[in-house]
């Protein structure tokens, strides 16, 4: 028995995701984008569900309820809710508990609700309004559950080119992978993280070094998908040195190093993968962008690959040029600024 669900992950990630899910046997996935977010519908069989857990560029799962082709005037409204019944939401709940358990869950028997709605543009229908009208439609069904945020269920209306109503099946420990992780300036999100580590095509038996490793985000996303790759970290700053080490114990070699520092023989590294200094909270210091990223690419192997993330490309792209590599780039949103995944090869 199939179902259909959704998916969310930061924009621009939502073709790799894509085939991602597909590997894990999902049909039928299409998707469209709502602010900061691409959405993904697919169906799949019921009895696989956890296994999207180890898609691990999404933010989110929800089982999707209804949907409907577009909400011009407020009866619309009634149309996107047609199927939310007692017997739709209590199916949906109990799927929710059965795929993505809970142990923090409200168990004494009222549930809390609530009712969020991300769209790709303002419409003509105010999305509070819809919001209201499905969290309504739910009170009137169950008197006795309350309104509440943060709430034991989740309700999200996506709306596009047309509108989709779904009820979220997973929690924090997808995106956060249990917990949320360090935020010291510039640090990453692990789904953006697993995207990274996704293009750069790492294997087991690989080394990969992560230079400007922060607090270890990236290098955490690779021992968890590939435990017998060599892993490398080295930043400037002595806090995100202890955290990583911290984070990423045994599996990984950390140390305390600035850029011009590195003082690995060159093709050491079958992986450079690393957040390159671009934001406002992660100010550029020194060459980074011309001596230290030829430094990088001497780093690894003939057959090699570096994967750079910035939103600097007028400051990357004339040292790749100067180094003849090749690259070719996936845009994504990072923090609400547009940046780049480079997927860089030597000549």
């Amino acid at each position: 028995m199939t179902a259909t669900l959704g998916a969310t992950c930061f924009a621009g990630l939502g073709p790799l995701a894509q085939r991602a899910l597909e590997r894990q046997g999902a049909q039928n996935v299409s998707g469209f984008r709502v602010r900061n977010h691409d959405y993904l519908s697919f169906r799949l069989e019921r009895s696989e569900i956890r296994s999207v857990r180890s898609v691990h560029l999404l933010e989110d799962v929800f089982l999707e309820i209804s949907r409907t082709p577009s909400i011009a005037k407020s009866s619309d409204i009634a149309k996107l809710s047609r199927r939310l019944d007692r017997a739709a939401i209590l199916q949906s709940v109990a799927l929710k508990n059965e795929a993505f358990p809970d142990k923090k869950r409200n168990r004494r028997g009222r549930p809390t609700y609530t009712c969020f709605v991300r769209q790709n543009r303002d419409h003509r229908v105010h999305r509070k309004r819809v919001s209201q009208e499905v969290v309504s439609l739910i009170g009137r069904l169950f008197p006795r559950w309350r309104v509440d945020d943060p709430a034991d269920l989740e309700f999200w209306v996506f709306w596009a080119d047309y509108a989709v109503l779904a009820l979220r099946l997973s929690d924090r420990t997808l995106k956060y992978r249990g917990r949320r992780p360090p935020e010291l300036p510039g640090a990453l999100r692990p789904t953006i993280a697993a995207a990274m580590v996704e293009l750069a095509d790492v294997q087991d038996g690989h080394a990969v070094l992560d230079p400007m490793c922060g607090t270890g985000t990236l290098l955490l996303e690779c021992t968890r998908r590939f435990p017998r790759a060599d892993l490398f970290g080295s930043d400037r700053s002595d806090e995100a040195v202890a955290t990583a080490k911290g984070r990423l114990g045994g599996n990984a070699t950390i140390r305390r190093c600035e850029l011009d520092e590195l003082d690995h023989a060159p093709g050491t590294f079958h992986r450079v993968v690393t957040n390159l200094p671009w934001g406002d909270q992660t100010p550029i210091q020194g060459s980074v962008y011309a001596a230290g990223v030829s430094k990088l690419l001497d780093c690894i192997t003939d057959d090699g690959v570096a994967v750079l993330l910035t939103s600097r490309r007028e400051l990357l792209e004339p040292t790749l040029r100067r180094l003849r590599a090749r690259w070719k780039t996936t845009r994504v949103l990072v923090q609400g600024t547009w940046a780049s995944i480079y997927v860089v090869t030597k000549r």
